[in-house]
């Protein structure tokens, strides 16, 4: 194992601090400022281009001197950061967030805590409501029913960061689990392997947000595995981002939530093994209400797409008689209720999301505009639910509310085509399926480069 050692020599940002210490100035102690002046330092910079160049180079150095490598003045000058702010904005003193770990203390399980093999799902440290986050808590779940298949003992763990924020119930839809926080996985000094599941926004800083002694710990398992639950390919970090990740984990993989974003060239791009894990909701406690009982409401999602105001707007104007509801800060339940009420929902996000599809599932329409990156064929733009373009929602979503108002049979049609859309993406078997080849690492592209030094060794 590759331990942390003091350097004899003060590191640039130990130098800041010194200097932060002689000025007494409120400004000059924000941790903020600290942290902007740390970013915005020239031999930050360099490292960082370094240890990119370094492991783009060598990729396949052993995991013992990739380790060493992260283990670089960078990564010392990263404590020092978490120092600083601790020192200057320590949040665990507040009332709420010093009762989360003393729960999460007293009621972390013995039997995760002497487990041999741990399956952790990384969730934020916000206690809110996504699309995301409840299917981190969905995977969790299928993981742990699946339990007589496996090895692992199932946790969830709210993501490492410097304000200590976490959580121990999920208060925005009904689920079995207790949240830990990361940190607490030292605790499990039996775990021989680790197999962390890290959404994608969190995966390239996350060595940056961990103390010195969780890394040590991860480190130190005879084996730790690294799954990026790639949920949304537009905040999914570069390949080069995932250096430092790279050099601490056995193996780095990748499963991704829509079909969009599955094939070989993925695979290759980011150099990881990829598993198409579509994202499934149960539904089955909802149960559907018919076309002539919805009423006469229009939900939207809380996306801030640029088009967003213009076809409010119009819906507004052109539709006095509608009730419009934006769904935000609200529990899943709730969500429910309105989605089954509805006749029609309106995204303005990824498109191809639940704000279209709960909706839909519940006997209503929703509307969406296409775009390549989260919908899965091309074909889809030939619905009659599915605009263009923003402006082409804009000018003709009004009209065609009144012409599906004016003729049930067309409101029925556009609801039954997307279901057999759905139908043919997604059951709760094909999910569970997943699942299982997830939990035994059974990934189905590799990078081709991979598969042809196999073949290479092979012959």
């Amino acid at each position: 194992m590759t331990m942390v050692k003091k350097s004899k020599h003060k590191t640039h940002f130990q130098n800041s601090l010194e200097d932060t210490e002689k000025s007494k100035t409120f400004a000059d102690q924000d941790p903020l400022i600290l942290a902007a002046k740390y970013l915005r330092h020239p031999l930050t910079r360099k490292v960082e281009h370094l240890m990119s160049a370094i492991c783009a180079r060598f990729p396949f150095l052993p995991r013992k001197m990739r380790t060493r490598l992260a283990m670089s003045s960078k990564k010392r000058d990263n404590i020092w950061l978490s120092k600083a702010i601790t020192s200057l904005q320590d949040t665990e003193t507040l009332p709420l967030n010093r009762a989360y770990h003393a729960i999460q203390n007293e009621m972390f399980p013995k039997k995760i805590q002497n487990a041999e093999k741990i399956l952790i799902i990384l969730v934020p440290e916000h206690n809110e409501m996504s699309g995301g986050i409840y299917s981190f808590f969905s995977i969790a779940n299928a993981a742990y029913k699946l339990r007589h298949m496996h090895n692992y003992e199932v946790v969830l763990m709210t993501r490492p960061n410097k304000m200590n924020e976490t959580y121990f119930r999920q208060r925005n839809f009904k689920s079995s689990h207790d949240v830990f926080r990361f940190e607490q996985i030292k605790r499990c000094l039996n775990a021989k392997e680790i197999y962390l599941h890290i959404p994608e926004y969190a995966a390239s800083n996350f060595i940056d947000n961990l103390d010195t002694e969780s890394l040590n710990y991860l480190c130190s398992r005879d084996r730790f595995y690294v799954n990026i639950l790639n949920q949304k390919i537009d905040i999914m970090p570069e390949p080069n981002e995932f250096c430092e990740l790279r050099s601490i984990c056995d193996e780095l993989t990748q499963s991704v939530a829509h079909h969009a974003y599955f094939g070989q060239s993925f695979a290759d791009y980011y150099n990881t093994p990829l598993l198409l894990l579509p994202a499934y909701t149960d539904l089955s406690d909802y149960p559907p209400l018919p076309a002539e009982d919805k009423r006469k409401l229009i939900i939207y999602s809380p996306d801030s797409a640029h088009w967003k105001n213009e076809v409010l707007r119009r819906l507004k104007a052109g539709l006095p008689d509608y009730e419009f509801r934006e769904i935000r800060s609200m529990t899943f339940d709730d969500f429910m209720t309105l989605a089954t009420q509805c006749r029609y929902s309106v995204t303005f996000g990824e498109g191809f999301d639940g704000y279209l599809a709960q909706p839909i599932h519940q006997g209503g329409v929703g509307f969406a505009v296409y775009n390549d990156k989260f919908f899965p064929s091309e074909d889809l733009k030939e619905l009659s639910n599915i605009f263009l373009s923003p402006e082409d929602m804009k000018e003709r979503l009004v009209e065609r509310i009144r012409s599906m108002d004016k003729n049930p049979e067309k409101y029925i049609s556009a609801n039954e085509e997307m279901m057999r859309v759905y139908d043919q993406l997604y059951s709760r078997e094909d999910y569970i399926r997943c699942i299982e080849m997830l939990i035994k690492r059974e990934f189905e592209l590799t990078p081709l480069h991979v598969e042809n030094m196999v073949r290479s060794v092979h012959l």
